[in-house]
């Protein structure tokens, strides 16, 4: 037991156990305490207060001499579960009585939460007042508040939520997490089974980066749980929130299968026109050689039908292709001069047989205002009034057929630009209000029995459409059954480029490839025989010397081997297609002052895949069904390497 100290013996415990607080030392107290103290007398009225209180209260004047109760009103159950008056409490009990939490508005409107203590004053062992102590919680209170709002949130989310600390222990789980654990049927396997498999990795990650990791997803039975899992500021914690992305990992899957769909489709529609238009080419080059050949008045008729049929199948498969453009969202325009009256004049020639046969009138009405050069797609405006009159002619058996083009204000917007207003009319079998209102839709005919007597996919006037709209302009029709139908369209392009001629053209410049003195030699690679045989006979019949090669490995090393003027390259071939053959040839004459004229020969009909075959190094392309006069004109160009040949 440690020695009681002898104050004799110790001055400075001495003066402890003898010190007394002065009036001054109770002043230095009152003024220096953080809470707000208030002296009562033994009624409750208030004697004095420090600053801290006179801030609380927020006046002092009108202070000192209120009874405390009425200023603050507080109050505290009894056992009777009446509130009662502390102050009254601890001056009958001499108890020091407290307040945990009370609220109290000021005057002013102004709200606090305070936690207040009562200490009796005592002289000579008579309660004489009290020393009143008031803290001020609003602030604490208020933060202890949204800590448990953040409880609650974290506890009533629909999602669930899990914490972790720093060694991956984890802290608390969410009832939506054990919720969702029952509903997976991984009660017993415990919260981890729902998290990904590397979570440890990841809250290393986490914590080291301090950034947060979002939406790795994870399976569990039918369920798919996207996980973010967020550093929680400077503690050494993490918390994870989950989400149920079932649908949406669903919805994006069939997304997917979509999209691989339409590929699939994509690439069956232009293998399709690939392997359609490879015979076709057979069969439209056997044609055109044998009209050149000695013929029977009956076998003319007959070779000429065929040519025909031959040529309204390719018509369907070129349908089918723009369409299948149109779906995917690819149907664009090129910009090339556009020379309008030999324009229409090519389309009434090649529909002008069909309207001899029905005896049909057919006319050409241009306005005199309508440029003669302009610049636009005139492949495609070719299609589009080629279309329109070819059904003109084909629902019309008496009458005839009007074609009008006339010169339109330009648009506001685009001042500069020429609005060309096209009309078709004929005196044909007209449309009904509802045939009408399906007229431009894809595989729609007038009535079922349209297609049975006159044949055609429906898919004409839909193309067109979607060509006229990528032009800028809009296409109506007015039509009544029996009275004919006028089918109006506009068509936005540009002014032409009028460039001026250069030297004149000598002579032999004047010449084709053909009549030139020496005769070329051209390289064939084609893996189909029958495109070799037409191919070679076109070449023939132009004066060219030919070889052949079956595939592109071949015609790399014929062409290695032999100086060629030319090479015909079929783009689909075996063992060696013909852009990588290209890509080989053009390698080899790195460095070389040599170039082989390459031009490719496909199937595919498209812009893409001309910019294709271009960027794998090939001069010019020539698209399946090959024409005589199509190759006469290529290989002119491609030989003279007129750089102006190919805009």
């Amino acid at each position: 037991m440690s020695a009681v100290p002898n104050p004799q013996q110790d001055p400075m415990n001495q003066d402890r156990l003898t010190w007394l607080p002065t009036r001054e030392d109770a002043y230095l107290l009152m003024e220096s305490a953080g809470d707000a103290v208030f002296v009562t007398d033994r009624a409750g009225h208030i004697l004095s207060l420090n600053p801290m209180a006179q801030q609380l209260v927020g006046r002092t004047h009108d202070v000192v001499g209120r009874v405390f109760h009425d200023l603050i009103g507080c109050q505290t159950p009894n056992t009777n579960g009446q509130g009662g008056c502390p102050f009254e409490r601890m001056i009958t009990t001499g108890e020091v009585t407290m307040i945990p939490s009370h609220l109290w508005t000021r005057a002013d409107g102004t709200a606090f939460e305070l936690a207040t203590t009562f200490w009796p004053r005592v002289q000579r062992a008579e309660r004489v007042g009290a020393v009143i102590v008031a803290r001020d919680l609003t602030s604490e209170m208020e933060i202890q508040r949204d800590v448990q709002r953040v409880a609650r949130l974290a506890e009533e989310s629909p999602n669930p939520i899990v914490e972790f600390d720093g060694a991956g222990g984890m802290l608390f789980a969410n009832t939506a997490m054990v919720e969702l654990l029952t509903q997976c049927g991984a009660l017993t396997k415990g919260v981890e089974v729902l998290l990904p498999p590397n979570l440890t990795d990841i809250l290393k990650d986490c914590l080291r980066t301090r950034n947060a990791i979002c939406r790795l997803e994870h399976a569990v039975a039918d369920r798919v749980i996207a996980w973010s899992f967020f550093p929680m500021g400077d503690l050494d914690q993490i918390r994870a929130y989950g989400l149920d992305v079932t649908a949406d990992v669903a919805l994006r899957q069939a997304k997917e299968v979509a999209e691989e769909s339409a590929r699939a489709k994509g690439i069956f529609l232009a293998t399709m026109s690939h392997e359609l238009r490879t015979p076709m080419n057979g069969v439209l080059g056997c044609t055109q050689l044998l009209q050149d050949t000695t013929l029977t008045d009956a076998q003319r008729q007959l070779l000429q039908t065929m040519h025909r049929s031959a040529e309204a199948l390719l018509a369907l498969v070129n349908d089918i292709l723009d369409f299948s453009k149109i779906e995917a969202g690819k149907m664009t325009l090129e910009t090339a001069d556009v020379h309008l009256r030999p324009l229409i004049d090519d389309v009434i020639t090649l529909v002008s047989e069909s309207a001899k046969k029905k005896g049909l009138v057919l006319t050409v009405e241009l306005a005199p205002d309508v440029p003669e050069l302009l610049r636009g797609d005139p492949v495609r405006l070719r299609q589009i009034l080629f279309n329109l009159v070819g059904n003109a002619i084909k629902f019309t058996e008496s009458g005839e057929v009007c074609v009008a083009v006339e010169r339109c204000p330009s648009p506001a917007h685009l001042p500069d630009s020429v609005l060309i207003g096209w009309r078709i009319t004929d005196t044909g079998i007209g449309m009904s209000e509802d045939q009408l209102a399906k007229l431009f839709q894809a595989y729609a005919q007038a009535e079922a029995s349209t297609a049975r007597k006159f044949g055609g996919t429906g898919l004409g006037l839909m193309i067109c459409r979607q060509l006229v709209e990528l032009m800028g302009g809009d296409i109506t029709v007015h039509s009544a059954p029996g009275k004919g139908s006028t089918f109006s369209y506009t068509t936005l392009l540009l002014p032409g480029i009028h460039r001026e001629n250069g030297a004149k053209v000598s002579g032999a410049d004047r010449e084709s490839a053909g009549d030139r003195k020496r005769i070329s030699r051209i390289l064939v690679a084609d893996d189909n025989e029958i495109n070799q045989v037409v191919a070679c006979k076109f070449l023939q019949k132009l004066g060219y010397e030919v070889e052949v090669a079956r595939n592109g490995r071949e015609a790399i090393v014929a062409a290695a081997r032999v100086h060629y003027d030319a090479i015909l390259m079929d783009c689909e071939m075996p063992e060696m297609d013909g852009y990588a053959a290209t890509r080989a040839i053009r390698q080899r004459e790195t460095g070389s002052a040599g170039h082989i004229p390459v031009i490719a020969l496909t199937g595919h009909a498209s812009s893409e895949d001309e910019r294709v075959c271009l960027e794998a190094g090939m001069d010019a392309v020539l698209t399946k069904p090959v024409t005589l006069p199509a190759l006469r004109a290529t290989l002119d160009r491609t030989l003279r390497r007129d750089p102006d040949s190919f805009r």
